[in-house]
């Protein structure tokens, strides 16, 4: 029986800049509360970012159940690598489910 993913974990390492980021591993509820509280947001972002008319009609159809969706399909698929990059200057950035 396969595995399912709980959290996100996202690291970001970039020497040139001396940034070492690792976040603690947010568990699916957290980042579902926290989307929830970006979906309030969305309206107040819209009208008085500064975005490219693209990033704005992508960010109008998000919504609760694109979200709710998204973690659902992650939790399914069990623990694996979304991204996993690394630069020739040192640069890596790795976001994972677990």
């Amino acid at each position: 029986m396969r595995q399912k993913a709980s959290k996100i974990k996202i690291t970001i390492i970039e020497p040139s800049s001396n940034l070492k980021l690792s976040l603690p591993a947010l568990h699916f509820t957290l980042i579902s509360i926290l989307a929830s509280f970006g979906l309030l947001m969305k309206p107040i972002i819209l009208k008085y970012a500064e975005l490219d008319e693209n990033i704005k009609n992508i960010i109008q159809k998000i919504d609760r159940s694109m979200i709710d969706e998204l973690l659902r399909e992650l939790k399914s698929i069990g623990p694996l690598d979304l991204v996993d990059v690394s630069t020739g200057d040192g640069t890596k950035v790795k976001i994972s489910t677990l």
